[in-house]
């Protein structure tokens, strides 16, 4: 009986092997024909979602699969980060087998379209940005001039500017939105990170800073995202701008970045 159990074990453990490198296959091959055709200069991370993998293949379809594409230039932007969650994928066994996938149609793509903040800072033409959330307590702490902006639409942006003849980190409340599939960054406030530096000159910097409180305002166009989708949804997460869109019955070859 010992022994039956353990022979169970190994045939687990090699089916489990087995599934796992068809799936290792087939998503590299996946991922070589979207960077061909989507004329990507890396090769994108294509994961296939759900175990067992075989059985997925043998049917030719695949409930989730989520293609991520890294370091892309596009439009106004140069380097985005696209993630694409892709529901009820159709790719016939025999395409995954010899390599000759020519289209890759899925019934429901989400795609968004993630904002380096290196992006940014050549936008607003400063050195650096970083970009963190704020909270319904650190608007407060800025005082009236922010007192009606939702937390949930704002961000906080931290750059080094030059005022009054020196480097200073300057610090932004600034309102986003979506207007025409472009992102809309309103600048409503700007602080000087004092440091070490006396309370006057700290003071005299910000005043400075408010007659340029303009410049931290921008329009994004990250023009229509891949895949032919409309952007309808823009959020703050992980530092970074993401914009958002979904669609229906969407070849994924079918189309160019």
């Amino acid at each position: 009986m010992r022994g039956f159990l353990i022979t169970l074990v190994v045939l687990a453990v090699l089916l489990v092997g087995v599934d796992f490198g068809a799936r290792l296959v087939a998503q590299d091959r996946v991922a070589s024909q979207l960077q061909t055709q989507l004329k990507l200069d890396e090769q994108p991370s294509v994961d296939i979602h759900g175990f067992p993998f075989l059985t997925q293949a043998a049917s030719g379809d695949y409930p989730s699969v989520t293609l991520t594409a890294e370091h892309i230039p596009y439009r106004q932007l140069r380097d985005i980060t696209l993630v694409a969650d892709l529901g009820d994928v159709r790719l016939p066994p025999q395409s995954l087998i010899d390599g000759s996938v020519r289209s890759i149609p899925a019934e429901t793509v989400t795609a968004s379209a993630q904002v380096d903040p290196a992006d940014l800072a050549r936008i607003l033409k400063v050195s650096d940005v970083t970009v963190e959330p704020v909270t319904a307590q650190s608007l407060a702490a800025r005082g009236s001039k922010v007192a009606e902006v939702d937390p949930s639409q704002a961000v906080e942006l931290t750059s080094t500017t030059t005022v009054l003849g020196q480097q200073v980190r300057a610090s932004v409340i600034a309102t986003f939105r979506l207007s025409g599939g472009q992102i809309v960054l309103s600048a409503r406030d700007i602080a000087v990170d004092s440091g070490d530096a006396p309370s006057s000159v700290s003071n005299a910097a910000s005043g400075a800073l408010r007659s340029r409180l303009g410049s931290f305002s921008a329009r994004v166009d990250p023009g229509q995202l891949p895949f032919s989708i409309t952007a309808t949804d823009l959020r703050a997460e992980d530092g970074k701008l993401v914009v958002s869109g979904t669609a229906e019955d969407v070849d994924l070859l079918g189309g160019s970045l």
